[in-house]
């Protein structure tokens, strides 16, 4: 028994850590940030738990009928990352009913935008080998490409540059007869309720306020990509006939982006646009990711950086003290050296069971 322990401690203290792939993690949320789902998922790009080298960082979004696993596990993100020096990091961002449209609710009872901006934001970039400033990416489909563009928005610098795959990207579209036809909608489809922005009409600056439309010039700089579906058959990701809801929703969604592409020509704002015929669903949301990050990831890039070798091997407990991480396994190796205590406890384990052997008819 003793031989068995004495040889798991080693290996555990002197094997190489394992492939680092995948972190599913629970965010601190401070006082005063209310939240229903603080988890995150983090995919880490291949050779991240092996070198030193810092990356970009891409914050994925998802819409109002899914959660923070879902870009992992109802697209190929996980095989389409591989060849991506990039860290994704796909938060929640509350579901139907509740959907949270990256938003701090006016009712006071979710923060989402304070959760993603001011809480994750700093915790991806003090526990993984982020780039920082200048080197992050947003995107998001439906409610997340809304998300994607209004925080791009809102928070001028934060994003080098921003994506909506088939996003509601104009929520005053048909003002004023949207935000009853939202309240309808809202058990069903997880449109904005009154929680959210308030009455439409009686709110209507706090609704403008978060609408990408209405705050295009503030763009201005950040390179955009939009695509969008009309709502059409013949895409080139394929046609589902028991869909015919979503091309309805798809093409309400295409009136959204014309309305924001309108929006950003007025203002001198570019971007990059893929229309295209297609419903609303997941194969056209992989789709749009696929066009968008190989355009988006060289706007980032900076391969000094992402291959920079180890200038030394410090302890786990050193690398910890002088990146802010935690010293434990619980989160991707740093580069640094697997600590020896399990190996130290190991020989004494051994040497005991030796010293005391014939007292005690130990066996090893």
């Amino acid at each position: 028994m003793v031989l068995a322990a004495v040889v798991f401690a080693l290996s555990v203290a002197l094997s190489p850590p394992a492939h680092a792939a995948t972190v599913d993690a629970v965010v601190p949320t401070p006082a005063g940030v209310k939240v229903p789902d603080n988890h995150v998922r983090v995919l880490l790009p291949d050779g991240y738990d092996t070198g030193c080298g810092r990356y970009p960082v891409l914050y994925l979004l998802h819409g109002v009928g899914d959660s923070w696993k879902d870009w992992s596990t109802k697209s190929d993100l996980v095989e389409f990352a591989r060849q991506f020096k990039v860290i994704i990091v796909t938060p929640d961002g509350g579901k139907t009913p509740d959907a949270g449209w990256y938003s701090d609710w006016t009712d006071g009872s979710r923060q989402w935008e304070r959760f993603h901006i001011d809480t994750l934001i700093p915790w991806v970039d003090a526990n993984f080998r982020t780039m920082g400033s200048g080197h992050r990416l947003i995107a998001g489909f439906s409610m997340g490409g809304f998300g994607a563009m209004s925080y791009a928005a809102r928070h001028p610098g934060v994003f080098a540059s921003a994506a909506a795959f088939s996003g509601i990207v104009d929520t005053m579209y048909g003002f004023p007869l949207s935000g009853p036809a939202f309240a309808a909608l809202h058990d069903r489809f997880g449109t904005p309720d009154a929680r959210v922005w308030g009455d439409q009409l009686a709110n209507e600056a706090v609704w403008r306020a978060h609408n990408p439309t209405d705050l295009a010039a503030t763009l201005k700089g950040t390179p955009l990509f939009l695509y969008t579906g009309i709502g059409a058959p013949t895409g080139s990701a394929g046609d589902n006939p028991q869909k015919a809801p979503n091309y309805a929703i798809e093409n309400f969604v295409f009136q959204t982006n014309l309305s924001f592409m309108r929006a950003l020509d007025a203002a001198g704002v570019a971007y990059t646009s893929d229309v295209h015929p297609g419903y609303h669903d997941w194969p056209y949301f992989e789709a749009g990711l696929h066009w968008a990050l190989p355009q988006m990831l060289p706007l980032v890039a900076d391969a000094a950086a992402t291959n920079a070798t180890c200038a030394a091997a410090p302890p786990l407990a050193a690398a910890a003290a002088t990146t802010g991480r935690p010293a434990s396994r619980t989160l991707p190796a740093t580069g640094g050296v697997p600590p020896l205590w399990p190996a130290a406890l190991a020989v004494v384990a051994l040497g005991s069971a030796r010293l005391f052997r014939g007292k005690h008819k130990w066996q090893i």
